[in-house]
């Protein structure tokens, strides 16, 4: 019983890029004028994930599919319209899309899990700029810490519990990514590539080792197009592959 559970352990995240060429293009805010010291953002991120891959150390089976709903609060620092410190905190519910191993066929079930804590810090650089094209680059770094909270539920279709044990689980990933990004009056299309390194720790019980997953493909590529009518609001929308497949809808204030 123990394989389907770890079997169905399928947390993880979907790293959101952005527009590589954020601290440029927001370039007037609220209560602040074009070309100021600093800026203040604020935002909301809405991130879906269809699919991505997991792999084992040891002989397990590899993890290969799962849905991810993301949702997340942002605030940033912009310095001199070239470099952009910023973290975001919120929630994040896996959705399974594979059934058991050919063992467990026979079983019927559900998988059910909540939303938990997940949090994420980073920064962008402009590192050239050819008039409105922008070469820039990306850090983020991402976490699922281990809590009471951190768990999935196995019910079967009479919604009892399969097992009384947690699966809990912990997660650490970061990313770095080049992009360019072309802006064209209130449009600023982008794309590039990335690397991504993701851990994930899956605790079956209190006296099992803990089970190491890595992610199975390290580069991917993104693209994007971030809207802004008024310089202040802006809209973005974001398509990644390879790595994940996955896309994300963000909005940004400006002050």
């Amino acid at each position: 019983m123990k394989w389907l559970f770890l079997f169905f352990a399928l947390p993880g995240f979907a790293v959101y890029v952005g527009n590589p060429a954020d601290p440029a293009i927001m370039n007037t805010g609220f209560f602040s004028s074009s070309y100021p010291f600093f800026k203040c953002t604020s935002g909301y991120i809405y991130d879906y994930t269809s699919n991505k891959r997991y792999e084992a150390d040891t002989q397990i089976d590899p993890i290969r599919k799962f849905g991810l709903h993301s949702q997340l609060a942002s605030v940033s620092l912009i310095l001199l319209e070239r470099v952009q410190l910023f973290g975001s905190a919120g929630g994040s519910k896996e959705m399974v899309h594979e059934g058991p191993p050919p063992s467990f066929s026979d079983l019927v079930f559900d998988f059910q899990s909540s939303y938990q804590f997940a949090w994420s810090t980073g920064g962008k650089a402009i590192l050239v700029e050819w008039g409105t094209l922008y070469l820039s680059a990306d850090f983020t770094y991402f976490a699922v810490p281990s809590s009471p909270k951190t768990y999935f539920k196995f019910l079967n279709r009479l919604n009892l519990p399969l097992s009384e044990e947690k699966q809990k689980l912990s997660l650490r990933e970061w990313q770095a990514s080049l992009g360019l990004s072309l802006r064209l009056f209130f449009l600023t299309p982008y794309a590039g590539t990335s690397y991504l390194h993701s851990r994930l720790h899956i605790q079956q019980g209190p006296d099992t080792p803990a089970i190491l997953y890595h992610n199975a493909v390290n580069w991917g590529f993104f693209y994007g197009i971030t809207a802004s009518l008024t310089g202040r609001l802006h809209v973005n929308f974001e398509r990644r592959v390879r790595d994940e497949f996955a896309y994300t809808i963000s909005t940004i204030a400006v002050f």
